[in-house]
């Protein structure tokens, strides 16, 4: 009797998949085909010439299946406030295989020298891509790099007084020589040349980041408005990440403030007949990459950073 009823259920079984398979159900199943996502190209870079203007970009998305539509969510990152993207998703529209998104960058307020970089993937583990039947296939990341900067011409070597990182740690301030550029589209801007490299004689206490150069970039053009134009890496670190310089003049106008209202509050360094860029006590800052966030901290305490350039063949 057992075996007659061990028949049976074998038997329910084979005529369960029989009828699914008349039924084509299996065959069906088998042939679906996933709607699959990528990024038609994987990256962009552009190196820009101080004339050049860049204000969008465009990334196109694929797809191998066009007969709905889509609404794909992204990840979006970027190293700077001036690029942007009006939604953190694209559309595909029902009988497109394509979907594009326009990344916008403020042309106008690019800093010269400085690296922009934009990522942008699909957002896997959003529930959009749980609930449908979607997956990646090729290229599922985009990378957006550029750079604008000057023509830039040595002049010789500048006298640097350094006033950040000695009245951060406490140590003397010393005066050394760096050598220096000027940039050949804009005369009224001066920037020095691995100022924390070798040549300071702090640097054996400190280990390197990189082994990339390292630029300090002053705006001279207002001789009574000077400010340091960017944010700039040192290429050196202690034991919290790696040192970061910026004025304050440059990070209240990255804050909204006009260039008028941040001189007219005392930010700004001068320079003088002399050839001599000095800063009010105060008005530089300082940061460790890895230390408390990366928090800004004021740095020239005692007011004697300066750069002389008396020394160099600046340009007529």
């Amino acid at each position: 009797m057992k075996l007659y009823k061990s028949f049976l259920l074998v038997a329910a079984f084979v005529g369960l998949f029989t009828s699914c398979s008349d039924e084509s159900y299996w065959d069906a199943y088998d042939t679906q085909e996933e709607t699959t996502y990528s990024i038609a190209q994987p990256s962009n870079s552009f190196k820009l010439k101080a004339t050049d203007t860049l204000t969008q970009v465009v990334v196109t998305f694929q797809r191998n299946k066009n007969n709905t539509t889509d609404t794909i969510p992204l990840s979006i990152k970027a190293n700077s406030g001036i690029i942007s993207v009006a939604q953190d998703y694209t559309v595909f529209e029902s009988g497109k295989y394509t979907s594009d998104l326009v990344i916008n960058i403020d042309n106008d307020n690019i800093v010269m020298g400085y690296n922009y970089q934009a990522v942008i993937e699909f957002l896997v583990d959003s529930v959009k891509f749980f609930e449908h039947n979607y997956s990646l296939t090729g290229n599922n990341k985009y990378t957006l790099t550029f750079i604008k900067d000057y023509t830039w011409v040595p002049v010789g070597n500048v006298q640097y007084t350094e006033g950040l990182v000695s009245t951060f740690y406490g140590v003397q301030n010393l005066t050394y020589s760096v050598p220096a550029e000027q940039a050949a589209e804009n005369h009224g801007y001066i920037r020095l040349i691995d100022p924390y490299g070798k040549a300071w004689p702090y640097n054996p206490n400190f280990s390197a980041v990189d082994n990339q150069k390292h630029y300090m970039t002053f705006n001279c053009e207002d001789p009574e408005g000077v400010y340091m134009d960017g944010i700039h890496n040192s290429g050196i670190e202690m034991s919290d990440g790696e040192l970061r310089f910026m004025s304050m003049a440059y990070y209240y106008m990255q804050g909204g403030n006009s260039f008028e209202d941040v001189k007219a509050a005392g930010f700004c360094g001068t320079l003088s007949d002399d050839l001599v860029i000095t800063f009010p006590a105060g008005a530089m800052l300082i940061s460790e990459a890895n230390y408390n966030g990366g928090a800004w901290y004021q740095s020239n305490k005692t007011g004697e950073f300066a750069v002389d350039l008396s020394t160099a063949n600046l340009l007529e």
